[in-house]
């Protein structure tokens, strides 16, 4: 997707297999299909706030959902929420955290930085596709009013 074109989800996944996944879920839901894919958290704050301070409200993209891989290269999961929350321009964002680990601590501090869902990636593909629907969805409905 051209990065001029609105954009409804930015999609910030560092595994190309869990990222096609991911966007197919979306796909499949009917939801959109303006979706971008960025491969780690700096091409997402480039996508988001371009070369600009990301305290700048000269914003680039605002996407009206965000799903967030905890771990990714360049800039952390938890350091794109914090940075994105903490600018009053981009803080309503929905951010909806994706994490391979359970890990109780990781969901805290996204919790804490204000994520809106935390979701954790499972082997099965179907289950995990499907708890993206539903949350998107519910998300989504919350634009139709």
């Amino acid at each position: 997707m051209d990065q001029k074109e609105t954009t409804d989800i930015l999609l910030i996944e560092h595994n190309p297999f869990e990222a096609e996944v991911t966007k197919a879920a979306i796909l499949k839901s009917k939801i959109t299909d303006k979706i971008y894919w960025a491969k780690d958290g700096e091409e997402a704050m480039n996508f988001i706030f371009g070369n600009t301070d990301p305290q700048s409200d000269q914003l680039v993209n605002i996407p009206r959902i965000i799903i967030l891989d905890l771990k990714i290269p360049k800039i952390s999961g938890i350091e794109i929420l914090k940075r994105i929350k903490e600018n009053p321009a981009t803080s309503k964002i929905i951010i909806i955290l994706l994490s391979s680990s359970e890990e109780s601590a990781d969901f805290l501090q996204a919790i804490n930085s204000g994520v809106n869902m935390c979701i954790v990636k499972k082997p099965d593909l179907t289950s995990f596709a499907n708890k993206i629907k539903q949350e998107l969805g519910y998300y989504w409905r919350l634009f139709e009013n």
